[in-house]
């Protein structure tokens, strides 16, 4: 799976998730109780690993543009060099 796959999956569990616990806070008397601190803890996990891998998806969008970028420049540059080269012939 790749970064971006996975960020979109953690920022749909926490969609999902807030309007599970907000439907669970507004219907059942005493949510969460003791279940307080494993709420916290599932969404402490899925913002960190939404942070984390939206970092990790940035960072491989800028290295697949910059290869974009790269091809191009570099087939203008062959180009001019066998321009120079059949002018020099």
């Amino acid at each position: 799976m790749s970064n971006g796959d996975l960020f979109y999956i953690c920022g749909i569990v926490l969609a999902v998730s807030a309007v599970v616990v907000t439907f669970l806070g507004l219907r059942v008397k005493g949510f969460p109780g003791r279940l307080g601190p494993l709420v916290v803890l599932w969404f402490v996990v899925f913002i960190a690993g939404s942070a984390t891998f939206s970092v990790l998806h940035s960072q491989d969008e800028e290295e697949h543009h910059e290869q974009e970028v790269g091809l191009p420049h570099a087939t203008e540059e062959a180009e001019e060099e066998a321009a120079d080269v059949e002018a020099d012939h």
